[in-house]
């Protein structure tokens, strides 16, 4: 599966942070470190599987943490509308 932006949002990478702006809502939200690699590669359009290979290569991470990390972070992006399922 993989997912795609929605346009309409602000997105600053700051150091290794990252920063989306949401005008319609005036809010603002801010990922770590390993958020903000997730996201880098949903908008390159990598799938949850080559995501979560690619997170645990780099962190050396558990496979279960990482599944749970991007797991949530994709349905709270779901749920503010940033992406939807391409």
């Amino acid at each position: 599966m993989r997912y795609r932006i929605n346009k309409g949002f602000i997105i600053q990478k700051l150091d290794n942070k990252t920063v989306i702006f949401d005008g319609e809502e005036s809010v603002l939200y801010t990922f770590n470190q390993t958020a903000s690699e997730i996201f880098r590669l949903l908008k390159k359009g990598l799938t949850k599987e080559e995501i979560i290979g690619k997170i645990i290569k780099k962190y050396s991470a558990k496979k279960e943490k990482i599944e749970k990390d991007f797991n949530e972070l994709v349905s709270n992006l779901k749920k503010k509308k940033i992406i939807k399922t391409a």
